[in-house]
């Protein structure tokens, strides 16, 4: 059962720091329980999360335009 909950963490921490590295590629700050991370700290958030879900939504403009990129804690396992 451990081998699996590390799994789960690996491929989270994998899935949120594609996802910053991507929002940077355009510009785009990535907030994680509400504070801004970048890709240069990926290993902060390797520590952070301990077997957590994370859910992704977007903040947007009043133009539609995607201004901020959320990641909110939403269980552990």
């Amino acid at each position: 059962m451990k081998a699996k909950s590390g799994n789960i963490k690996n491929e989270m921490y994998d899935w949120l720091v594609s996802e910053i590295n991507h929002a940077e590629e355009l510009g785009i700050p990535v907030a994680i329980d509400g504070k801004v991370y970048s890709s240069q700290d990926a290993d902060k958030l390797h520590f952070m999360m301990e077997d957590s879900y994370y859910m992704k939504s977007y903040e947007g403009d009043q133009a539609g335009k995607i201004v901020r990129i959320d990641f909110d804690h939403i269980m552990s396992v």
